[in-house]
This record gives C-alpha cells, sequence and structure tokens, in this order.
C-alpha cells in the first residue's frame, strides 16, 4: 500500500520510520509533571512520557516547540528557532556539577510553584533562571563536550547568547528599541559588551549545552523503546528574536505574515512575523535553514512543518497598516502567482538535502491547488482534521477510507477545541446527526470512544492526537478537562500553552485507561 514511498525524494527517511501504519501522540512538555518537577514539566519527563506511548501502542510522540520564547511564553513565537527554553531545564539532571546539597536549594521552587494547579505559572521561568546562574557561579564544571559545543554551534550560539544578554541589559526590550550601536550591530559596541558581560555570555551558552544534553538522552531513550520523537517547527520566529537582529537581511521587515480573509475570520489574521526573503535565503545557499535543520535533528525523528503553503506564497501585509485592520490588507508574497510552485519545490529539495528527518505538512486553511500533487510528488504526509474532512456541499463527514493514505489523521490541534468541547459548543444538531449516523450511533453514549475508535480506523498512515482526547475516555477526566484548551488564537491569555494535565505521569502510567487506548490502537492494526 505504501511501497511507492521509497521512491520519492523522502526515500531515505521512510525507510528509517517504516511504512507501516503508526499511532501517536501530541504532548506540550509545559503539560505534562511528574514527582520530580519543578513547576513545570522538565525536558526528562519525556522519558516518562515514553514509556506510557509503550504501554499504550503509540509509537510517535510529538511536542510543541520548545524554542526558547523569552518571556511571552508562546512556542509558536520563539525568540530563537534554535536556541531551546531553559525553562524546560531540569535542575536535578545537569551535566558536570557539583550535586552535593543541590536537593536542599531545590525545596522551596517545588512549594512555590505547586503542580497541582490547572494552569502553569510560567513565574517559574525567573525563579530557574536565579538558580541556574548561581548554579553555573558556584558549582559548575566545564567539560570539553561544553567547549566542542561552543565550537560545533558557532553559526548561531554566538548571536543567541550575545542578543539574551542584551535583552537582559535593556530590561527585555525589542532589540529595535535598543541604543542605535546595539540595534546595528556596531562592531566596538558588541566588543565593549562581550568583555563586559564574558560570564553571563558563557552563561547562555551553558544553559544551551544543558539543554541539548538532556533532550539528546530523550532521543536516545525512544530509540531503545522504538518511539519517534516528532518535533515541530515553527513557521517564522518573532520579529523581536536573534534569527532577525543578528540574520536581518534573511527577511523583509517592512512586511509581517498573517491569512487573508476567510469564512472563519473576516478579517483575516495577523501574526506578525516577517516575511522571509526566499531569493537571498537561496542565494545564501539555504545555509541558515540548513544549520537550523541539521540542529533540531539531533533531538527528533520527524518534524511538522507548520503553515506549508508558506513554503510557495505568504499572505504580506504592510507593517505600517493599522493593527485593527488584521490581515484584510495585504497580498501574497512573491506577486507572481506562477512562481510559487517552483519556488516551494526547490526549498522542499534543499529541506530534504540538509536534514535526516521527514517532514510533515500543516496544509490547513486555503491552500494553493497544486499543493496535493507536491506532497504525493514528495512523499510529505499532509493533515487530515475530522471536523474539516467532509463534503462542503452536503455537509457530510467523510468515511474513514476517504482520508488521504499519506496524511497524519487527528481530532484536534493546539489552536482548536478538544472533541467533546467542540461537540457540545460549536456544531450544530444537523452536523451531529450526520456524525452520529457515520459511527453508526444512535445517540451520543460512548461518542467519544466510537470517536476514537473511527479516526483511528482511517485510511491515514499515521493518527496523531492531543493526549488530552486520550482522557476524555475516563470521566473524571472529562469533568476536570470540561472547556479547556491549549491555546485560542487571536487572544492574550494567561491560560494560553499553560494548561496542566490533570493527572501526573506516575499515575497515567498505571491509569486503567491504558489498557482501552491500546485496544483501540490495536484493533486498528496501528501496533
Amino acid at each position: 500500500m505504501f511501497k511507492w514511498l521509497l521512491e520519492t525524494p523522502l526515500k531515505n527517511q521512510w525507510r528509517k520510520i517504516g511504512i507501516k501504519k503508526r499511532a501517536g501522540v501530541v504532548v506540550p512538555l509545559f503539560s505534562i509533571f511528574s514527582k520530580n518537577s519543578l513547576g513545570i514539566g522538565e525536558i526528562p519527563d519525556l522519558k516518562l512520557t515514553i514509556d506510557w506511548c509503550q504501554k499504550t501502542g503509540n509509537t510517535i510522540l510529538q511536542l510543541l516547540p520548545l524554542n526558547d520564547s523569552g518571556f511571552d511564553f508562546s512556542p509558536f513565537n520563539p525568540q530563537s528557532s534554535f536556541a531551546l527554553d531553559p525553562v524546560y531545564l531540569s535542575l536535578r539532571d545537569l551535566r558536570g556539577i557539583k550535586k552535593e546539597g543541590l536537593e536542599e536549594e531545590l525545596k522551596d521552587l517545588a512549594n512555590k510553584f505547586p503542580l497541582k494547579t490547572k494552569y502553569v505559572n510560567y513565574q517559574i521561568k525567573k525563579e530557574n533562571l536565579k538558580r541556574l546562574w548561581q548554579i553555573f557561579l558556584k558549582r559548575a564544571e566545564f567539560p570539553s563536550q561544553f567547549k566542542k559545543f561552543v565550537k560545533e554551534q558557532n553559526f548561531w550560539l554566538g548571536d543567541y547568547a550575545l542578543f539574551r544578554v542584551l535583552k537582559e541589559v535593556n530590561q527585555e526590550k525589542s532589540w529595535e528599541d535598543w541604543p542605535e550601536v546595539f540595534k546595528s550591530r556596531n562592531e566596538k559596541a558588541l566588543l565593549k559588551i562581550k568583555k563586559k558581560y564574558n560570564q553571563r555570555i558563557k552563561f547562555q551558552k551553558w544553559l544551551q549545552w544543558q539543554l541539548l544534553e538532556q533532550l539528546r538522552g530523550v532521543k536516545k531513550y525512544a530509540e531503545k523503546k522504538k518511539v519517534f520523537l516528532k518535533g515541530d517547527l515553527p513557521f517564522s520566529v518573532s520579529r523581536d528574536s536573534a534569527d532577525v537582529w543578528a540574520n536581518s537581511q534573511y527577511f523583509k521587515l517592512n512586511l509581517a505574515c498573517g491569512a487573508p480573509p476567510d469564512s472563519f475570520s473576516a478579517k483575516g489574521q495577523r501574526w506578525g512575523y516577517p516575511a522571509y526573503d526566499w531569493d537571498r535565503i537561496l542565494k545564501d545557499k539555504f545555509i541558515y535553514f540548513g544549520q537550523k535543520l541539521k540542529y533540531l535533528q539531533n533531538f527528533y525523528h520527524l518534524f511538522r512543518i507548520d503553515h506549508w503553503p508558506g513554503l510557495f506564497r505568504i499572505w504580506a501585509i504592510p507593517v505600517k497598516t493599522p493593527f485593527v485592520e488584521k490581515g484584510r490588507i495585504g497580498f501574497f508574497e512573491p506577486r507572481d502567482e506562477k512562481i510559487w510552485q517552483r519556488q516551494g519545490e526547490k526549498i522542499l529539495r534543499l529541506i530534504i538535502k540538509n536534514t535526516r528527518m521527514l517532514p510533515c505538512a500543516e496544509d490547513l486553511g486555503t491552500v494553493p491547488s497544486f499543493s496535493s500533487k507536491v506532497l504525493k510528488d514528495f512523499g510529505i504526509p499532509g493533515m487530515e482534521l475530522q471536523r474539516w474532512k467532509k463534503n462542503w456541499e452536503t455537509s457530510d463527514f467523510l468515511g474513514s477510507q476517504e482520508y488521504r493514505k499519506i496524511s497524519v489523521a487527528s481530532l484536534s490541534t493546539h489552536d482548536l477545541n478538544f472533541f467533546p468541547v467542540w461537540w457540545k459548543k460549536e456544531i450544530n444538531r444537523t452536523q451531529k446527526k450526520k456524525l452520529l449516523k457515520l459511527l453508526s450511533l444512535k445517540n451520543e453514549k460512548n461518542l467519544i470512544e466510537e470517536n476514537l475508535k473511527f479516526i483511528n480506523s482511517t485510511a491515514s498512515i499515521f493518527v496523531v492526537l492531543p493526549i488530552f482526547e486520550w482522557l476524555f475516555l475516563d470521566e473524571t477526566f472529562k469533568k476536570e478537562l470540561s472547556g479547556a484548551r491549549i491555546n485560542k488564537p487571536g487572544t492574550i491569555s494567561k491560560k494560553n500553552f499553560s494548561l496542566r494535565l490533570p493527572i501526573s505521569l506516575e499515575k497515567l502510567l498505571v491509569h486503567p485507561i491504558n489498557n482501552q487506548i491500546r485496544e483501540i490502537i490495536s484493533r486498528a492494526g496501528r501496533i
């Protein structure tokens, strides 16, 4: 059924992953916690999550972006497309430090930031950084591996560390509001900063080395357990990022990315990320993107291409446009529609050349007409969401075998309500009847279980569900998660990207629900 994938440009990646049906889960790292976590999910907690995956028959573990987002805490608005966020560092698992007495120092963190709250308190990051700085000064040793890391990652690490220190010096202001000498990267001014804040710069590099070691260790553990890790590649970076500050030549700073008006959004969307200057990126032999992909493959076996259509064309909004207009005033960039497919295919060939990871496309929304052909030609899985997988003229939901074979099927994403919440709050009576008919149900009893069986029975090679969708099988979890969601786009809220699982990983590992999950996945032929 899937053998033709071994004749596509991604044949090597498919050989490593295997051309068979798989089940997986999306697990935001901030959502999980164990008895060792200090206020938020930590990188080593992923090992327990991998154990849970193995127990339930899931062989893909997908994470939301782990890039450093500064103090914004939106994983899709990172301050670096390379650096990882130190909020996820385990202070107990640091390498090359004197650990005697450390446990006593960490007790207050556990008390200040309890794990039983429904949402993460991101003040934990400031507290963690204070303690990490003291550990760095008093306990750290600098083995040869650290020095090797600094040398090997010179392409991005030096600029990132300097950027982070300058952010601190300038009270976290955007780099565009820094004094001109820093904003314009005046060589003499930066040299003075490097000398004056040498230790702070080294500290930032040390943090990234620790993060690399911990997350790379998780990848090795996953491979032992035969679970594949799937990363998330945000389409762009924050305008206020180390990438844009240090490599402004690769961005069109006069244009902000967004989405045009459609039936879901009358004014469209304005995300704010600067548009890529693909001509310059390609002219420089793809080094910026290539280095990014090479670094990511330290941690992942697969990755999601965020906003797939953006590889071909992006909805560009002049930055001087009033924010109240959102995405209403804009244009597709490049303007010449004839070159869209050629540009995207060129970028894809370079992506494949620069990574061993298997890309998966988020081809949602309004996609170019040639998108399906490109996906098939390259052997890239697209994305199928049940609530949008229907005949739009009759409003009939499509059957399980009408899903694209080379795709990742799901019930929801981080930007949508979970299925039970969608059913309760969004779907109309006619649509409810049609979905119940598709599932051969007379009423809502067993709806969640039957729908989980349905999505796993689809023709899609991968089914990857948010872990929360599985928890709704349990009545207690169903009540606790009533109305909950991971993110509500277009809003600023402490609830965005901070929802926590209502159970620790240790307890989840022995929960009766696991047998039910494994049975569903097994019957669907995904084990």
